[in-house]
């Protein structure tokens, strides 16, 4: 491990933004491009002065993020290019002011130390820098959490949903935003990314997010999951079929968050998934000097390791391309690329065959499946007992004929 950095020290520095930044803006970054920018922003002090130049050290991001693709100089130069140049606006909370912003100032870079050097751009001063002096002026108030609380995350969304949630949390245990509504409370619009930085161009939110249950698997669930998992705080949200005004609706209009502070206990145990996912990093700086034999065996293995990388990649790429393109994206997701679409497809055939018609909406019809499907599943896969038969005719039999009853419970939770 590289001794020009203490990757313990660099991933329990703090990130600190103004809350307008947080809650009234949007841009479109990557999550790798996202995890750049906190990087930088945690290396900022509190009493720091404007124009402070700032170091990306690429050896460290690499270890921080636990980047094992291909992070090379060129590939760091290429992403700090995107950001030097991207630009978009941050509303005041009045609604009447707009500031068109951009991240950096200065980017220089040498190449033989791989380190480059950074300044923010006078835009960004503002949400920055002196955030303890102004708390509470005009409404300023600033959220702040550790960087390896978001450095961990791998959905893109997590750590933009944690920043929205903790903004809020400090004065509230529950939040609602709207959902699909496209106002500036929808948080489909606040997960979005940025079309431009005009601003009165829309965001880009995805076409399946139309569909709820594809917003709630693809966004909801995996960043609700990691945000318990690696930070200081625990959530929880109920979609609601009413809007902000408590009006009856079809569709899933808000959606409410309930947040608590962990506790020590949990909060400890939190430290120590973090600590274990980064131990194997930081323990490389007692390595040993290898042996002819150990150096060559540690490379095969390492190739291996990165041809099951590489075909695990392609595998779950197909899979993926497979949930969008069936019919049924969340039985298909949940039961994984084993099934192919004609059983997926007779899955959720038996599953609402002469039992949903008249009694759950259409709309929730793949949900009761999935959640019949899912319970039967789960259990077959953790009964040991051997059998001639296949996984897939046992699943069938079990749907066909509810052996555990499940239906009329189902029933009464999808009731029209």
């Amino acid at each position: 491990m590289d001794s020009s950095f203490d990757l313990r020290k660099t991933r329990n520095n703090l990130v600190a933004k103004d809350n307008k930044m947080i809650q009234n803006s949007r841009y479109a970054l990557s999550g790798l491009e996202n995890k750049a920018v906190l990087y930088l922003i945690s290396k900022i002090q509190p009493n720091d002065e404007p124009n402070k130049h700032y170091l990306f050290n690429c050896k460290e991001f690499q270890a921080l993020v636990k980047w094992n693709g291909n992070a090379s100089y060129q590939n760091v130069k290429a992403m700090l290019s995107k950001l030097a140049t991207a630009q978009w606006w941050i509303d005041d909370d009045t609604g009447e002011n707009e500031y068109l912003v951009r991240w950096f100032n200065i980017v220089h870079m040498n190449k033989g130390t791989g380190d480059i050097e950074i300044s923010f751009h006078e835009d960004m001063f503002p949400f920055l820098l002196n955030l303890q002096e102004r708390v509470g002026q005009e409404g300023q108030y600033y959220t702040t959490y550790k960087l390896q609380n978001v450095s961990l995350m791998r959905c893109r969304y997590s750590p933009r949903l944690y920043e929205i949630l903790k903004s809020y949390q400090f004065n509230n245990k529950k939040w609602t935003f709207e959902n699909g509504t496209g106002s500036k409370y929808d948080l489909q619009v606040r997960l979005a990314d940025k079309a431009s930085p005009a601003p009165n161009e829309p965001p880009i939110i995805p076409e399946n997010w139309s569909n709820f249950a594809i917003f709630r698997r693809d966004v909801l669930d995996k960043a609700v999951k990691e945000i318990n998992k690696y930070t200081d705080i625990k959530v929880t949200y109920e979609a609601k079929q009413y809007d902000i005004h408590h009006r009856k609706t079809r569709a899933y209009r808000t959606i409410e968050f309930y947040m608590a502070g962990k506790t020590d206990p949990e909060q400890q145990e939190t430290d120590n998934i973090i600590d274990a996912e980064y131990r194997e990093i930081e323990d490389e700086a007692n390595y040993h000097q290898m042996t002819i034999e150990e150096a060559f065996f540690q490379e095969h293995e390492k190739k291996m390791e990165e041809a099951r990388l590489i075909k695990e990649a392609e595998e779950a790429e197909l899979h993926e391309q497979a949930i969008n393109e069936s019919a049924y994206p969340l039985m298909a997701s949940m039961l994984g690329p084993d099934f192919t679409e004609e059983q997926v497809t007779y899955l959720h055939s038996i599953a609402i065959k002469d039992r949903v018609a008249g009694k759950v909406k259409f709309s929730d019809w793949e949900l009761f499946a999935v959640d019949l499907v899912t319970e039967y599943f789960e259990n077959i896969k953790a009964d040991a007992s051997n059998t001639k038969t296949t996984v897939y005719k046992r699943l069938v039999d079990c749907v066909r004929n509810d052996y555990m009853k499940l239906v009329p419970q189902l029933l009464s939770k999808y009731a029209v």
